[in-house]
């Protein structure tokens, strides 16, 4: 599928659970030099998005599928104000009527008819029909004419466990999502609001998808308000900051410091190549303390994948991570009542109380058998 042929259905099902809206407050706060530094970034790069790729780039086996990418992106060109504004207002009828199929689909129980749809919306369907293929046409323009700014975004997130294609891919999502929401009479341009949408998508893919084990979105945020302050304070200090710094920077404990630094901690490969020529796996250097065998250290694998899954088929995502925390399953020491509560902002009792339902689920008969081959 083409990128720049994103429709809504494309999208809908990660719309409106994946994608926070942008508040008006967060585009005033936009600073425009980070913008500007953008747009300029992409100028001055046209030329080259055809032939060359990011210096940070790592050829892989979809190195074709990245190239055919950007030469079809750099055959579009960036849109003037005017077009933007002309384009966006065909788009805006695209999603209205989109709505209004969905409103009538409702009261209806059925899919409304063509005549039902533009009678509903006081047109003729040859009119309606007219306006929708205008308000598509405008849609494709609009994505393909801005893929460049998904490439900038993309290339600051590399090396962070998700391949560059797919970066790519997500940030046109977001970027598909930026067009549907557009509002040209707010004065803003689409670039510096696509840029919110994208930047989500892509971040939000990584902390979803980087990780052997997923984290809360929540908890995501507070690790990437650790990371800029512990870059501001070093910066600011000349110095790495001790942990009371960091803390106090962040107005939080010491103790919920320490937790998420433990948390910020990444899964690595056992087969993960070091050295000079990479020749050397990490397994090699390691001391194995308990002495396990292959089929011993195989048969916790497998115990934990089977737990994992089984926590993901019955419990919810809090509930999930209460327990995984509670019982050391995404962390090496099980988390105290508290400890949970101080990463999810609840208290103690509620916490133990979603700890409790989550164990009468598991308890559940055909739960339990699932799991008492591996309790046992």
């Amino acid at each position: 599928m083409n990128i720049a042929d994103l429709n809504r259905s494309d999208v809908e099902s990660t719309s409106d659970r994946d994608f926070v809206d942008i508040t008006d407050q967060q585009m005033e706060e936009t600073t425009e030099i980070e913008i500007v530094s953008v747009e300029d970034e992409i100028s001055d790069e046209i030329d080259k998005l055809a032939g060359g790729r990011p210096s940070e780039y790592r050829k892989t086996v979809s190195d074709d599928t990245v190239g055919a990418f950007f030469k079809e992106m750099a055959r579009y060109p960036l849109l003037k104000p005017d077009e933007e504004v002309e384009l966006a207002h065909r788009v805006q009828y695209l999603v209205k009527i989109e709505a209004l199929q969905e409103k009538l689909q409702k009261e209806l129980d059925r899919a409304p008819t063509k005549a039902e749809l533009a009678a509903a919306d006081g047109l003729s369907e040859r009119q309606m029909e007219h306006q929708l293929y205008r308000g598509r046409v405008a849609k494709r323009k609009m994505i393909r004419s801005n893929l460049r700014l998904v490439v900038s975004i993309a290339k600051r997130y590399l090396n962070r466990g998700v391949q560059f294609l797919d970066l790519i891919q997500e940030g046109a999502l977001g970027l598909n999502r930026a067009t549907e929401k557009f509002d040209p009479d707010k004065g803003y341009k689409f670039s510096t609001y696509a840029y919110w949408w994208i930047r989500q998508a892509i971040t939000r893919t990584i902390a979803n998808d980087a990780r052997t084990i997923r984290l809360p979105i929540h908890i995501v945020e507070k690790l990437n308000k650790l990371k800029k302050a512990q870059r501001e304070l070093k910066q600011e200090l000349h110095r790495n900051p001790t942990e009371e710094e960091l803390a106090q920077s962040l107005d939080i404990e010491a103790s919920q410091l320490r937790q998420l630094l433990q948390l910020r901690r990444r899964s690595l490969s056992l087969n993960h190549r070091i050295g000079k020529g990479e020749e050397t796996e990490l397994m090699d250097l390691l001391e194995d303390g308990d002495n396990q065998s292959p089929e011993e250290q195989m048969s916790e694998a497998m115990m934990r994948q089977e737990i994992w899954e089984v926590l993901g088929d019955v419990l919810t995502d809090r509930e999930k991570d209460v327990i995984s925390l509670r019982y050391g399953l995404t962390s090496s020491e099980p988390y105290t009542l508290e400890e949970v509560g101080c990463l999810f902002n609840l208290s103690r009792e509620r916490v133990r109380q979603i700890q409790s339902k989550a164990m009468r689920k598991l308890r559940r008969p055909q739960v339990a058998k699932r799991l008492k081959g591996w309790l046992t």
